[in-house]
């Protein structure tokens, strides 16, 4: 699957990946809660993502599920996903 990845400017260790390229009919495909954490987007890098593939910071089958079933993956550093699951989750 070939996967457009955006850095946030309002979060800069924010990553969102996505399936097609960002453009306004992709921004209301997306939550509003989302687009609004964010802010503006850039396109860092584009690429061919596949299973195997080792990526830096996420679990790329985890990557690809999430872009089948949701339509984005949002990376975020390990502190910040720990914060966002104590504050819905617990």
């Amino acid at each position: 699957m070939h996967c457009f990845v955006y850095k946030s400017d309002r979060k800069g260790d924010h990553y969102l990946y996505l399936a097609e390229p960002f453009e306004k009919d992709t921004e209301e495909k997306l939550p509003t809660a989302l687009i609004e954490l964010l802010g503006e987007l850039q396109l860092v890098v584009e690429f061919d993502l596949e299973s195997e593939r080792k990526l830096p910071q996420a679990d790329a089958k985890q990557v690809l599920e999430s872009l089948k079933s949701q339509g984005f993956y949002l990376q975020m550093p390990r502190k910040d996903m720990l914060a966002e699951e104590d504050q819905w989750f617990n």
